[in-house]
């Protein structure tokens, strides 16, 4: 099972210059040819994701992290310590705060020419039958996708994908290094191990 990663269609315009940097942009209309990414599926990687909970810093400080690892959230993901407390920060009843999820994005590969959302299936469970309908929106946040039409009783991982929607101004990150790790508030069942 891969991540797919696209680029959603808000303002900034992400592009790919011809050294092959990533860049985002305000105006549509530059006078170089460069292919403007958004709206398009335009890498996949390896992923691993584990749970951000909140860690006690002083009595009356936070920060969110993930315990088990020796992992710096904020640079990796390249938001600082109130910006991930402040996405995730969540209280309920019990003035808890709520878990989120680092997912690590290992092995990318950059598509030489990208991805259009038809090129894929929406995945469909209706009580145990798999049905699949050609993508014609992308997720708000991840769906499961298939480069197969259809899909009879089980399928295996390399079936079935993963179709994440990334802001431009974080997809250029991940595509140019900068940025490792993508926070969510959900992930969808199956993808923790």
């Amino acid at each position: 099972m891969k991540l797919l990663l696209y680029c959603t269609k808000a303002k900034l315009y992400l592009r790919i210059d011809n050294k092959g940097a990533f860049w985002t942009y305000t105006n549509k209309q530059l006078d170089f040819p460069n292919t403007i990414l958004n709206g398009k599926i335009v890498a996949e990687c390896d992923f691993e994701v584990d749970k951000i909970l909140p860690i006690n810093v002083s009595e009356d400080d936070y920060d969110y992290g993930i315990p088990s690892k020796n992992i710096n959230l904020s640079k990796e993901s390249c938001l600082d310590t109130y910006d991930i407390c402040e996405y995730l920060e969540d209280y309920n009843a019990d003035n808890i705060f709520k878990k989120g999820y680092a997912i690590h994005i290992k092995n990318l590969h950059i598509f030489d020419e990208p991805k259009e959302l038809s090129e894929f299936y929406n995945i469909q469970d209706c009580g145990g039958m798999l049905f699949t309908h050609t993508l014609k929106k992308a997720p708000q946040n991840m769906m499961r996708v298939s480069v197969n039409r259809w899909l009879y009783g089980e399928y295996t991982p390399n079936d079935v994908n993963i179709l994440i929607s990334i802001r431009p101004e974080w997809l250029c990150k991940i595509l140019n290094g900068e940025k490792t790790i993508e926070v969510r508030k959900k992930v969808l069942k199956g993808m923790l191990k």
